[in-house]
């Protein structure tokens, strides 16, 4: 099934390569708060996040002649950030890049999620603790998976991962979360896709 929010992506894509500034806003503008969010998980200064994006926009359009030929828009954008802060960290020489690159800073809550009965509030509080105990890596992946909507071959590209390592590493965390809490744990995940503004069914 064709994704009507990609599809827009590429028109916006193609419209900023067509030198169209309407579609180098409208695209900035529906991507800036999913790669704040994003950005903010990398590092917690948020000048220098909102600074990363604002120099990936500035980028993409002083290349609008000679743009990449990407899957995704978003994950571009996403990995495109996520480079640029790792880049302004080392520069600024605040933390070594190894240690930075093994850093993900999120609190997963299911907050919105309405549960009437204390046995599965009970449950959705060893959920959140057990995703918050993840290494860095995997909540990065289930962030850009069900926070962001992305495919694993997606956020293989944002993360410069192998799609496999990727795949085994989202495949490890939900057969964990099935055999401890059954299709409970899996429903929060996937209410956080309800929640995003990119995806459709």
């Amino acid at each position: 099934m064709t994704d009507p929010a990609k599809t827009e992506d590429f028109l916006l894509w193609n419209g900023v390569g067509d030198s169209d500034e309407a579609a180098f806003n409208t695209l900035m503008r529906r991507h800036y708060k999913s790669l704040f969010r994003y950005g903010i998980r990398i590092h917690a200064d948020e000048d220098l996040v909102r600074d990363a994006i604002q120099e990936v926009f500035i980028s993409v359009w002083e290349r609008r002649h000679k743009l990449p030929e990407i899957d995704s828009p978003r994950s571009y954008l996403l990995g495109s950030l996520r480079k640029r802060i790792l880049y302004e960290l080392r520069q600024s020489r605040w933390e070594r890049l190894d240690e930075m690159a093994d850093q993900f800073h999120v609190d997963f809550s299911f907050d919105h999620v309405l549960i009437s009965r204390e046995e599965d509030l009970l449950t959705r509080q060893k959920i959140e603790t057990f995703l918050n105990s993840l290494p860095p890596r995997q909540k990065e992946i289930i962030h850009l998976r069900f926070y962001q909507n992305l495919s694993c071959e997606e956020i293989a590209d944002v993360m410069k991962m192998n799609r496999q390592s990727v795949y085994n590493l989202l495949h490890e965390t939900l057969r964990r979360l099935r055999r401890q809490w059954g299709p409970v744990g899996v429903y929060l995940l996937l209410s956080q896709l309800h929640e995003s503004p990119f995806h459709v069914f």
